[in-house]
């Protein structure tokens, strides 16, 4: 699976019937709890949460996963990343077709999103907080050069 054919493309209201059917797989849901929180924000992403960036992961244009990222100092307090230093964006990632798992393409959407923060946002750090038993996650992280923090436990991405 070459990098070249893996495109994030904006989210559009196209889109959330098939993230709400990804949302509500096992594999993921296992992961990210609740599908109801993550399409509000996504419903709601034009106005409440116009500072959450929703993309559309593609691969040979073909709708596989979904995505965002945002900055961390819009997400209200109660995070791991409360007093983290300005500039610090979050990311966030799913591969929702099973035909995509265990293929290392996990490893071509970080790194991919990763760019994509630092061209458009220019932050002084990524972060990333995958659940304690998320091996494959913290795999995916680490692969592509973020650093485990003991103290924050968080991902980072030092710029």
């Amino acid at each position: 699976m070459g990098r070249e054919d893996l495109k994030l493309r904006k989210m559009n209201n196209q889109d959330i019937p098939l993230v709400k059917i990804w949302l509500n797989k096992e594999h993921v849901r296992k992961w990210f709890g609740d599908p109801r929180e993550w399409l509000n924000e996504i419903y709601n992403r034009e106005s409440q949460y116009d500072w959450i960036n929703h993309y559309i992961i593609e691969y040979e244009d073909k709708p596989m996963g979904f995505c965002q990222y945002y900055d961390c100092s819009k997400t209200g307090e109660g995070y791991g990343w409360d007093n983290e230093s300005e500039g610090t964006f979050g990311i966030d990632y799913l591969i929702g077709d099973e035909e995509f798992l265990g293929k290392g393409i996990g490893k071509q959407i970080v790194n991919k999103l990763t760019q994509m923060v630092i061209e458009n946002e220019k932050p002084a750090q990524i972060i990333a907080d995958p659940l304690e038993g998320n091996s494959v996650s913290r795999k995916v992280l680490e692969y592509n050069n973020y650093i485990w923090d003991d103290l924050k436990g968080l991902y980072k991405f030092i710029v």
